[in-house]
């Protein structure tokens, strides 16, 4: 993934990119140890493509022969959040409305359990340790939603009830109207 970063004219993140396979793709962070992916896996991968120090976030979540029903679930909940997240991606709203509609989509589907208690952030140029800004999208966060603002949402969805895994994030560029996605990426279910 680094090398596709590199090669395109892009530099080396703030972060390491982040790679979970199995159980441990409900970690949503960096662990130390490989496996081998089986013929029926999950794999959430979270990277960002990189130049002159600014960054561009995505997360997948990759399933790896058929999807489970509750991968569909998962997956429905997430992009339906996301989609009505990307309605608040302007000026008049905060990084709190964003959060907020996030909480309502998964606690009304039942994953509140599953949901983290935020779901994303501002991004810029930025170096190591992170490429995160200080505003995130949590409970409560006035801070306004202003043109011209790189943010990263994510919808993180872990149930370890079943070992599902489920995640779809990416940047947008804000505007005056329409948020403008920053990858070509589509929001589809990804499967191998």
């Amino acid at each position: 993934m680094q090398g596709a970063v590199l090669s395109g004219g892009g530099d080396y993140p703030a972060n390491n990119f982040i790679i979970g396979s199995g159980e441990s793709a409900l970690l949503c962070r960096s662990k130390s140890g490989r496996r081998t992916l089986s013929d029926n896996d999950q794999l959430t991968l979270e990277w960002a493509g990189v130049w002159a120090h600014y960054h561009v976030a995505a997360m997948r979540t990759v399933v790896i022969g058929e999807p489970t029903d509750r991968h569909h679930a998962l997956y429905g909940a997430g992009k339906a959040a996301l989609e009505a997240i990307e309605e608040l991606l302007r000026p008049g709203h905060s990084f709190g409305d964003v959060f907020d509609k996030h909480a309502e989509i998964m606690d009304s589907r039942g994953l509140s359990r599953h949901r983290l208690n935020a779901c994303g952030y501002s991004l810029g140029a930025r170096f190591a340790p992170s490429w995160m800004e200080h505003q995130m999208f949590h409970a409560g966060n006035p801070n306004p939603i202003l043109p011209s603002m790189s943010l990263f949402v994510h919808i993180i969805i872990m149930d370890s009830d079943s070992g599902t895994a489920m995640t779809l994030g990416r940047t947008y560029l804000t505007g005056e109207d329409d948020p403008r996605p920053l990858s070509r990426l589509t929001l589809d279910l990804y499967t191998k």
